[in-house]
């Protein structure tokens, strides 16, 4: 069984056609035909239908993608079994959330550099949706978000951890140093909020409608660094925000966490990888710097 074939099969998954999957590969769409039917005959059954030009895969093939995955995996990690990481190369694709990047990156890059010096380490931020579809589409490694729970099989998860979701505001706004703060308390305030469709903004606006309540920003962002920037210049302003992203900034006594006792928000940081994602030694080692990096944070 040629690891070339397998290669090409996972591949074949991945974009569910043989032409896109001999474009990836750079071969003819003929050669991947060849490959595919030769790793049929020694399996001796049938990997994917062929309905007119329809290439769906079958439940044989999908039994069949882990065992492919893990040997692929296996002989990529043994061929640089060799090779020191100083001399490995290539490219690792991470993807992750501005606010994450902004808290976490400057500590995991220079770690992963350190490891892996000749490594090009390529960093996007977009929002969870977005980041989900490139890890599907295969134009991200992995990634590293904020998010609800993720329980998706096409995913494997590496590290998961529990993050508070919080309303804050500069230390020296009054309503940081008042008890007993409900959210109905919050109406009024001048909020700065990240745009909709990022994941904690809208766990804020759904605990706003559970409470039958709307509060109205007048701003909306894309970087939680301009927001931590409003907040500490302007006393009166307030945000919703992850813990990690302030932490700093209440550790230099700028910010205050106003406790808002009927409003409990939680997500989850998960770093996350494609199912029939193949592993090299670079994938692992950023996924290992990163799960080292934060552990050592918290």
């Amino acid at each position: 069984m040629e690891i070339r074939n397998l290669t090409t099969f996972l591949k074949v998954t991945e974009l569910k056609s043989f032409s896109k999957a001999a474009e990836a590969l750079d071969y003819s769409q003929s050669a991947v035909t060849v490959q595919i039917q030769q790793l049929e005959r020694e399996l001796g059954v049938q990997l994917f239908d062929r309905i007119g030009k329809n290439v769906s895969i079958t439940q044989y093939g999908m039994d069949f993608v882990s065992y492919a995955r893990d040997v692929v995996s296996a002989v990529s990690r043994a061929s640089a079994f060799a090779t020191s990481n100083d001399d490995l190369t290539g490219t690792v694709r991470v993807g992750t959330l501005d606010s994450l990047m902004t808290a976490s990156f400057a500590d995991i890059v220079p770690a992963f550099r350190k490891r892996f010096p000749k490594v090009l380490c390529n960093v996007h931020g977009d929002n969870v949706t977005r980041l989900k579809e490139l890890l599907i589409k295969n134009e991200l490694d992995l990634i590293y978000t904020l998010d609800e729970q993720l329980h998706d099989p096409q995913f494997i998860k590496v590290y998961e951890a529990e993050e508070d979701i919080i309303v804050v505001t500069n230390i020296s706004n009054p309503i940081a140093r008042r008890d007993g703060v409900c959210l109905a308390d919050l109406v009024g305030h001048p909020f700065v909020l990240m745009n909709r469709n990022n994941a904690y903004r809208d766990q804020f606006d759904i605990e706003l409608a559970r409470h039958g309540l709307v509060i109205d920003p007048f701003c909306e962002l894309e970087s939680d660094v301009l927001v931590l920037r409003l907040l500490s210049e302007n006393p009166e302003y307030l945000s919703v925000l992850p813990r990690y992203t302030v932490e700093k900034s209440i550790h230099e006594q700028q910010l205050a966490i106003i406790p808002v006792q009927d409003c409990v928000m939680r997500q989850w940081r998960q770093l996350i990888y494609h199912k029939n994602k193949v592993v090299t030694p670079q994938i692992q080692g950023m996924l290992d710097t990163i799960v080292e990096t934060t552990k050592k944070a918290e």
